[in-house]
């Protein structure tokens, strides 16, 4: 985890919910350093914002000790620390998430792709992080699958897990939906499930965010299994969603000039490249 100066992290306090708001949690850091005067504008501040989250590890994940962590947490910690906010954080699919998000039950929700149709209740913030999904296959039938586009590997008659709700781009989306292949595209709630889809040989291939695969991939022991494909999607930006029923567009700004600096400083580069070794 991160490293803070002793006062931030003195007056960061997390609520955890994993499964519903019984069980919730709250953690509150040690007071040692801050004085009575910064603790005073915080309390002022009146900042507190819940943030959805799915098990997407490295960027988003519930220790086995209850704790929330990964790339996108850590991001999210430090620019709200920066603007005196405490942080809420509650657990699910995503496609629970992007509902919650347009009612206005959670606030924001991080590593979001920009669509027109999500943009009608959301605010975006700027781009922070780049992602990129590739394919990947079964080790042992590797060799089988000679094409160099999603398209062709459909064509051929193959089958691709995704996620549902997860936006890929516009042109697989378009494949996906609006094309003679659609069935072909499975859904499903979580990305373990295309894991163990395609070592079942439901589905032939899955695509899912390079890091992420690497992670249950070395998380699951199976090296031995699944390779990366040599398909890969165009590298896209992501963002972080806020729900325009619970946030507003001068919220969002301020965030920005505090995103913005972890940007430019580099903080986000390194808090990706630690996680990238592990």
């Amino acid at each position: 985890m991160r490293r803070l100066s002793n006062w931030l992290l003195a007056v960061f306090v997390v609520t955890l919910t994993a499964c519903s708001p019984a069980e919730r949690q709250e953690i509150q850091a040690p007071e040692h350093g801050v004085t009575e005067a910064e603790m005073t504008d915080v309390q002022a501040s009146h900042c507190q914002l819940t943030m959805g989250f799915e098990s997407w590890e490295p960027y988003q994940y519930l220790s086995p000790g209850g704790e929330v962590g990964g790339v996108d947490f850590e991001i999210a910690q430090q620019a709200f620390s920066h603007m005196n906010c405490t942080l809420r954080v509650e657990q699910g699919s995503w496609m629970e998430l992007l509902e919650l998000l347009q009612n206005g039950d959670i606030d924001f929700l991080m590593g979001a792709s920009r669509t027109e149709a999500r943009e009608q209740f959301a605010y975006f913030s700027v781009p922070y992080r780049d992602e990129q999904f590739s394919l990947f296959v079964r080790g042992d039938r590797r060799n089988r699958f000679d094409q160099s586009t999603v398209e062709e590997f459909v064509a051929a008659g193959y089958r691709v897990g995704v996620v549902n709700e997860y936006y890929y781009g516009e042109e697989l989306q378009s494949l996906m939906y609006d094309s003679d292949y659609t069935s072909q595209f499975i859904g499903s709630m979580i990305n373990e499930l295309n894991v163990a889809r395609v070592l079942d040989g439901e589905i032939d291939g899955f695509l899912e965010d390079n890091l992420v695969a690497s992670s249950i991939i070395r998380r699951r022991g199976l090296g031995a299994l699944i390779d990366q494909h040599a398909i890969s999607l165009p590298s896209t930006e992501v963002y972080v969603m806020f729900s325009r029923a619970s946030v507003d567009d001068e919220f969002v700004e301020q965030f920005n000039d505090a995103l913005q600096v972890l940007v430019d400083d580099g903080y986000i580069e390194h808090v990706i490249a630690r996680y990238s070794i592990y």
